[in-house]
């Protein structure tokens, strides 16, 4: 995850850890100019506290700090703090216009959500997808358009995936999972009507579970094993449409599908070019 989007999304730090990050998002290139004396003297906080937040962060001090924000600043400027995700398209906006602001949409989202990526997460859910028996994608409304797409992808290697879509199918496919399947849960905010109890059967039946949401407080984030972040600038309701969370979900999606087929590159394209030469025979 990039270092400053980890900054913005870390729960539980004191008023003083606040002020320090505070100050590296508002002055990422002055911060990393400045020394520890210099830093404190600002801040108006202890050496105590600043180390205390590198900490948190599993950093081991003010170097690695900077290493982390030097590798990872130019994108996190990129991003563009102000721009109104819920609604990028105005009343009296041209047709031109509509197109620029929802081309800017998607360009911030994609910068986001790259922000947003955790390697090692990505790297442990690959992996588990390879170890799985099954694959399931619990999801609901929209989302599981999305879900069908991925579904399609994985089956032109040969990997069947289950996208249940009912209610009644989606807790049946829970109740029967055990510890060799994958559950894959797509809930922004974890309100769905099920998804609790769905998350409570496949954390009894032993099933891991890989949960792709938004970067606020889950309900069901003690059940799961891996956590994939979506670009959490909408508000769930008010606003237009859901261009970004679409999009960042799409996003995530392929890079899911494109590490696992790197996984076995030569095989797996073997494999989708025989299925097609196959279906084109007749």
């Amino acid at each position: 995850m990039n270092i400053f989007t980890q900054l913005k999304n870390t729960k539980n730090l004191t008023n003083n850890e606040k002020q320090i990050v505070d100050f590296i998002l508002d002055n990422p290139n002055a911060f990393l100019d400045m020394s520890l004396e210099q830093i404190c003297k600002e801040c108006f906080v202890s050496t105590t506290t600043l180390y205390r937040l590198c900490r948190k962060l599993n950093l081991s001090g003010l170097s690695d700090l900077k290493v982390k924000m030097s590798g990872s600043v130019n994108s996190y400027l990129k991003e563009n703090r102000d721009f109104d995700f819920d609604f990028p398209v105005k009343q009296n906006q041209s047709h031109y216009e509509i197109l620029t602001r929802i081309r800017e949409d998607y360009d911030q989202t994609l910068l986001s959500t790259f922000n947003l990526f955790n390697l090692e997460q990505l790297r442990l859910a690959v992996n588990a997808m390879k170890k799985a028996k099954q694959i399931d994608v619990y999801t609901s409304a929209g989302n599981i358009y999305f879900a069908e797409n991925f579904k399609f992808q994985m089956q032109e290697i040969g990997i069947t995936i289950n996208v249940p879509v009912e209610e009644y199918n989606q807790m049946l496919v829970a109740a029967c999972s055990n510890e060799t399947h994958l559950a894959i849960v797509i809930s922004f905010g974890g309100r769905g009507f099920l998804v609790d109890k769905i998350a409570k059967t496949l954390k009894k039946n032993g099933t891991p579970i890989l949960l792709i949401s938004s970067t606020e407080d889950n309900p069901i984030k003690e059940y799961v094993n891996y956590q994939l972040h979506l670009c959490s600038n909408e508000n769930h309701y008010n606003k237009i449409s859901s261009f970004s969370t679409r999009l960042s979900l799409l996003y995530i999606l392929d890079i899911l599908f494109a590490c696992y087929f790197k996984t076995d590159y030569d095989n797996n394209l073997k494999k989708k070019l025989l299925y097609y030469k196959k279906m084109c025979e007749f």
